[in-house]
Formats: C-alpha cells, structure tokens, sequence
C-alpha cells in the first residue's frame, strides 16, 4: 500500500531543543558522527533539523498502522550523489523513497512508501 508523509520544521524551534539528551534521542550513531564533524551552530542546525524532518516524515508513513517508531532506530544518510536515503530496522524490505529540503528558516521532507 502507498503511504506518504511530509513534516516541516523551524530552526528556531530545533535551536531552542537543541541540547544533547535531544541530539541523542533523534540521531543514529553514524548521523551523530557527521552531526559533530561540522564546525559551524548553523549547519548542525540545519542538518539536526532535516532530519528530524525526514524522521517525522518517515513515522506518518507508518503512523496509520499504529507503530511507535524510535528515531535512532532510523537512519537518513546520503548516497554517493549526497541524495538522502532512509535505513530502518522496522520496514527493510519496504521501499521509502525520502527528500529533504532547506530555506532560510525552514527544513522540509517528505518520504513515500511505494
């Protein structure tokens, strides 16, 4: 069955929760290791953000049949074109195609299941 799910998110709002105890309850292992390769507050932002997008995204898919999903349990990385993929021990045999997007103030993703 086809599924969708789309989530925005402020920067404001990710900066104001942006502690460790919250870094830690939405990044994988290997998504907190790129997170604390970047140097500047604003690109930790952006990146903390759009993938708590994609997260979020990722969980209405599945929302309707009832699943309480844990973020770290959902990986969003890049492919060697830097397009974003999701790596989920909940659904690995499901296709979920995802895409994440940045404005000034805003990170927006969307995720399908096909």
């Amino acid at each position: 069955m086809d599924s969708i799910g789309v989530d925005i998110v402020e920067f404001s709002r990710i900066k104001e929760m942006m502690n460790d105890k919250f870094i830690k309850r939405i990044l994988s292992v290997k998504e907190l290791e790129l997170f604390n390769s970047f140097k500047s507050e604003k690109r930790k932002v952006e990146y903390l953000a759009g993938r708590f997008a994609a997260k979020e995204a990722y969980t209405k898919v599945y929302k309707k049949f009832n699943e309480k999903l844990n973020f770290t349990d959902v990986e969003v990385l890049k492919d060697e074109f830097g397009a974003p993929y999701i790596i989920s021990k909940y659904h690995p045999e499901d296709e979920i195609l995802v895409s994440i997007s940045h404005s000034e103030n805003y990170a927006v993703a969307m995720c399908i299941k096909k």
